[in-house]
């Protein structure tokens, strides 16, 4: 009689580890080390759900959601560089958008990006976590959004 083998227990993957593993296919160095959030300190993905809140109603399928997260990382991004990089992102945010898209979005896209813009300052000020990458999942009934900030240098910035 054989043995009946033992059912393999799966590991549950978090969203940041397929992140991890995709930032890796993608070229990211294996001796790039990434350092998980401390504890106490709020995870950048429900920030940014709370720095949307606005807007998500409007994203009623992944694919709208997907550009919501996109257009709000660069919202985010933006406000942490100094005015002059601020302006070449969000001018180049509306260039690729709006070649897309069609004119016809201008009026749109300025006042999403105006309106995130003035969240980030009057809200979320003091968050200088600076978006690296994200996954967005969709679970059915809600998304699941995982990323990776870092904090910028001053001389990044």
């Amino acid at each position: 009689m054989s043995k009946r083998k033992k059912p393999q227990r799966k590991t549950e993957q978090t969203g940041l580890d397929k992140l991890e593993r995709e930032l890796r296919a993608h070229g990211l160095p294996e001796n790039v080390k990434y350092i998980r959030r401390p504890a106490g300190e709020s995870k950048i993905s429900a920030v940014f759900w709370e720095f949307i809140e606005p807007f998500k109603q409007y994203a009623t399928t992944l694919q709208a959601m997907e550009k919501l997260v996109v257009l709000g990382t660069c919202a985010w991004n933006a406000a942490l560089l100094p005015m002059d990089k601020q302006q070449k992102l969000i001018d180049s945010v509306f260039q690729n958008v709006l070649g897309q898209a069609g004119e016809k979005w201008r009026g749109d896209l300025n006042y999403i990006l105006t309106t995130l813009l003035k969240r980030k300052e009057q809200f979320f000020a003091d968050d200088r976590r600076f978006i690296v990458s994200y996954h967005l999942e969709d679970r059915g009934a809600n998304y699941h959004l995982s990323m990776v900030s870092t904090v910028l240098d001053a001389q990044e910035e």
